[in-house]
């Protein structure tokens, strides 16, 4: 298995850095964004403090955290479903999943480089906002921290198999991303806390993953927050695993299944 996994992951790698120009504009990317909302935290800083108080008072880490640890979900929910329509295009699909490889190594190997390169793209945020703007955590639970990343990838990586699902059988229009993706921005936290949303908003906010996620990840990182301050977002997270997870293995065996049977597999 180690092997296989080994063989997704130098294939994808070399495919990534086969496009350097798009590596650096992912780069550039990443150094927009942060400076982009470090001098948005300078208009409105003084405002949103009272908003923030919860996790440290200031706006540009608050909103760092944010959109850096979204790249896990975007990751998490297009990863499955880009590496199918790709290998649908290169007419590979077929012989790939004829091959002795498992489902669940399958989608491992495929998602393997993207949450790798997710990562970086995450440490490169925060390179940026250490080396340029002042960023400081001087406040953190590294510990807390990481098992918050841990149960954010894995919860991501289960909607994504799910999303998967929906690619592999009908090929466009993917409803679980457009849902998650846009609930997300708007109620899941990555802008802005979502206590200043409306009450309906909000019940709505505390079913999303990604509220649990950033709540988990800001409190520890920007307030020393320890297990028992973010036990309620990771046992949310840890459930939401726990259910996704099956879910996303049985609807893609599924959508393969049905795909083999009307010959459509490799269609795109």
């Amino acid at each position: 298995m180690l092997k296989t996994l080994q063989a997704f992951l130098l294939r994808d790698f070399y495919q990534t850095i086969s496009y350097r120009f798009a590596f650096l504009l992912d780069i550039a990317s990443v150094f927009f964004n942060a400076a982009t909302f470090y001098f948005v935290a300078q208009l409105f800083d003084a405002g949103v403090s009272g908003h923030l108080a919860s996790y440290g008072g200031q706006y540009f880490p608050f909103v760092l955290i944010g959109i850096a640890f979204s790249t896990f979900q975007t990751a998490g929910l297009t990863s499955f479903s880009q590496n199918i329509r790709s290998e649908q295009y290169m007419g590979t699909l077929e012989s790939v999943l004829a091959t002795p490889v498992t489902i669940p190594v399958y989608l491992a190997g495929s998602s393997l480089w993207d949450f790798l390169y997710a990562t970086g793209e995450v440490v490169f945020y925060f390179v940026v906002g250490f080396a340029l703007f002042g960023l400081t955590l001087g406040n953190a639970n590294f510990f807390a921290g990481a098992v918050s990343v841990l149960l954010t990838l894995t919860t991501f990586m289960g909607l994504g198999m799910v999303a998967a699902a929906f690619i592999l059988r009908f090929k466009r229009g993917n409803p679980v991303t457009w849902v998650l993706v846009t609930a997300s921005e708007l109620m899941g936290g990555v802008y802005f806390p979502p206590d200043i949303l409306p009450d309906w908003m909000k019940s709505i906010s505390n079913w999303i993953p990604m509220t649990h996620a950033l709540k988990a990840l800001r409190q520890s990182l920007l307030s020393n927050a320890g297990f028992g301050d973010i036990q309620p977002h990771l046992l949310f997270l840890l459930g939401f695993s726990v259910v996704i997870w099956p879910v996303g293995i049985f609807a893609f065996k599924f959508a393969l299944k049905r795909s083999q049977i009307d010959g459509s597999l490799s269609h795109y």
